[in-house]
């Protein structure tokens, strides 16, 4: 999911009201990998000037502790059999739109379930129809081994270089190698998953 960490980390109002000083003391320990924070921070501000403090937080956060693995596993994964790769970018209204795409908004929308309680997501006519849509390519993908669905456009398989991705939003398309400015950051450092 886009904003990955935002469900870890952003219940710390604190997280929310970052200052550009706060940045550097912040980060280290929240992406999990040995990079200058300094250089983190100058790359985002450059790849994104509109970014707060804590806008560079969450994005990091996401790119160096929970994204980047899943970019190695898909990476691999396409070394030897089809592989197909999504991002959710579908930015959840919920609170406000505090939490934006954050991690587990996939699953009330793989099961059309984004009226529930607990959801990460709203049940706005947005979130519907991004949920019909996932839950579509899920079904397709478990009974065909293919994604694709009428609503989509041709879902291309993910394969270096390119890293075709599909990105599910209420207008859905193909982009290949979303973010690749953050991950060739985030790779230049050995990454360890958490627990491991």
């Amino acid at each position: 999911t886009h904003d990955e960490t935002k469900l870890f980390l952003g219940n710390d109002p604190a997280n929310h009201n970052l200052t550009w000083d706060d940045l550097p003391k912040k980060l280290p320990s929240q992406y999990r990998v040995d990079i200058d924070p300094i250089l983190v921070i100058e790359t985002y501000r450059k790849l994104y000037p509109n970014y707060s403090p804590s806008d560079v937080f969450f994005a990091a956060t996401t790119a160096g502790r929970s994204w980047r693995g899943a970019i190695i596993e898909a990476e691999e994964r396409a070394k030897t059999n089809p592989a197909y790769v999504y991002q959710f970018d579908y930015q959840s209204q919920k609170d406000d739109g505090k939490w934006g795409a954050p991690h587990t908004i996939d699953i009330p929308m793989a099961f059309q379930t984004t009226n529930a309680k607990s959801s990460q997501s709203d049940d706005g006519a947005g979130a519907r129809l991004v949920a019909k849509i996932f839950s579509k390519s899920l079904a397709n993908f478990a009974k065909f081994a293919s994604p694709q669905s009428d609503e989509l456009p041709k879902w291309e398989k993910y394969k270096l270089p390119n890293r075709a991705t599909m990105i599910f939003d209420t207008k859905c398309k193909m982009q290949n190698d979303p973010r690749g400015q953050e991950r060739k950051l985030f790779e230049k450092v050995p990454f360890i998953q958490q627990g491991t």
